[in-house]
C-alpha cells in the first residue's frame, strides 16, 4: 500500500517529461475521448457552462517500488492508492485539491493482458492504473476513470509517483512540519500523537503518509487525513517560495526521474508556477469527496454521494449561464 507523496507538488506539476524514460505510447485503441457533453449541462432547471480557464492535473501515488516503466503485458501492475485532482481556476484565481478515495466504486476501463479493450466495469477506482501497462496507458486510464467520475470533465495532465519518490519530494523544500491530525501512529511512533508538531524527514515521511492498520476497516480514512495535513503544510511552505526558487526546482527532478511519470512539459510547468502564485489557497481549498464507506467481500468500498458530487462539480468547473 502507498499514500500520497505530495499533493502540492502535483499542483505545480513540477515533474519533468523525461526523454530518457521509456514508456509505451497510447495508441488509438488505448486512448479514449470522453466526449464534449460536459460543456453545457442543466441542473435543477438551471443552465451551466464549463469554465474553459480551468486547468486540471491528476496526481496519483502508486504502491510500487523501483523504476517505473511500461511493460508489454498489461495488468498485475501497481495500484493507485492515493488519488488527487488538482483544479486550477485562472479566471477566479482559485486552486482546489480534491482527494478521491482509492476505494471509490465507479466505472473504469479494463484491458486484457494483450491490451485488448474489455470496456467499462464498476470496481475500485485505484485499479484503473493496475489494468494498464504500468506506463502511459495506466496513467491515461486513471485519468479517464476520474474524468468519468466527475461528469466527463477533461483531464489531460497527470503526475504519478511511487513509494521511492516520497523522500525526494519532501527534501525539495527541506522537510515539512505538520500537525498530526490523529493518533493512528502513536503506538509505533510515540512522537506522532494527535496534535503534535512533527518535522518529517527521510525516516518518518514514508510511515506518516503510508502506514495504516490493514486489519481495521476503513483505515484508509485516517491515512487520507494525515495526507491532507501534509499537503496543507507542504503547500504553505511552497507558497512562501519566490518564483525563481520554484522554477529552479524543475532542475532538481533528475534525482527522482525513475520514480515518476508525467505528461507535463517544462513550458507548462513555468505557466503553472505563475498561475499558482496568483491563486488563493485556504483550508477550504482541500476537499474530500463526501460519501459512504461499506465493507466489501474482499476490500473496503466507498460510494460517493451523487448529489454532493454534482454540486462540487458545478462549483469547481462551471458557471451559470
Amino acid at each position: 500500500m502507498i499514500c500520497v507523496c505530495v499533493l502540492a507538488v502535483a499542483a505545480f506539476g513540477i515533474y519533468r517529461q523525461l526523454q530518457s524514460q521509456k514508456s509505451m505510447q497510447v495508441t488509438a485503441g488505448n486512448s479514449h475521448n470522453v466526449g464534449s457533453g460536459y460543456r453545457d449541462i442543466v441542473y435543477n432547471g438551471e443552465k451551466y457552462r464549463y469554465n474553459n480557464r480551468v486547468t486540471t492535473i491528476l496526481y496519483a501515488g502508486v504502491d510500487s517500488e523501483g523504476k517505473m516503466e511500461a511493460k508489454v503485458q498489461y495488468g498485475n501492475k501497481a495500484r493507485a492508492d492515493s488519488i488527487q485532482l488538482v483544479v486550477m481556476d485562472e479566471k477566479n484565481a482559485r486552486m482546489s485539491v480534491v482527494s478521491v478515495n482509492r476505494d471509490t466504486i465507479t466505472d473504469i476501463r479494463k484491458y486484457a493482458l494483450d491490451g485488448t479493450d474489455l470496456g467499462l466495469y464498476k470496481t475500485h477506482i485505484g485499479y484503473a492504473y493496475t489494468y494498464g501497462d504500468g506506463g502511459e496507458v495506466s496513467c491515461q486510464n486513471l485519468c479517464e476513470a476520474v474524468s468519468l467520475l466527475f461528469g466527463g470533465i477533461p483531464i489531460n495532465r497527470y503526475v504519478v509517483t511511487n513509494l521511492d519518490s516520497m523522500p525526494y519530494i519532501n527534501n525539495l523544500v527541506g522537510g515539512v512540519t505538520v500537525t498530526v491530525p490523529n493518533s493512528d501512529l502513536e503506538e509505533e511512533y510515540p512522537d506522532m500523537y494527535e496534535g503534535a508538531q512533527v518535522t518529517l524527514d527521510d525516516t518518518t515521511i514514508t510511515p506518516f503518509l503510508r502506514s495504516r492498520d490493514t486489519e481495521e476497516a476503513f483505515s484508509n480514512d485516517g491515512r487520507m487525513e494525515r495526507q491532507r495535513a501534509y499537503a496543507t503544510a507542504y503547500m504553505n511552505k511552497v507558497q512562501s517560495m519566490n518564483q525563481s526558487q520554484l522554477e529552479k526546482m524543475w532542475d532538481s527532478m533528475d534525482s527522482m526521474k525513475d520514480y515518476l511519470q508525467t505528461s507535463i512539459t517544462r513550458s507548462q510547468y513555468i505557466s503553472l508556477v505563475k498561475l499558482i502564485k496568483s491563486s488563493q489557497l485556504t483550508d477550504d481549498s482541500f476537499i474530500q469527496l463526501q460519501g459512504q464507506d461499506k465493507e466489501g467481500e474482499l476490500h473496503d468500498e466507498f460510494y460517493a454521494d451523487q448529489d454532493a458530487l454534482q454540486k462540487l462539480i458545478l462549483d469547481l468547473f462551471y458557471e451559470k449561464v
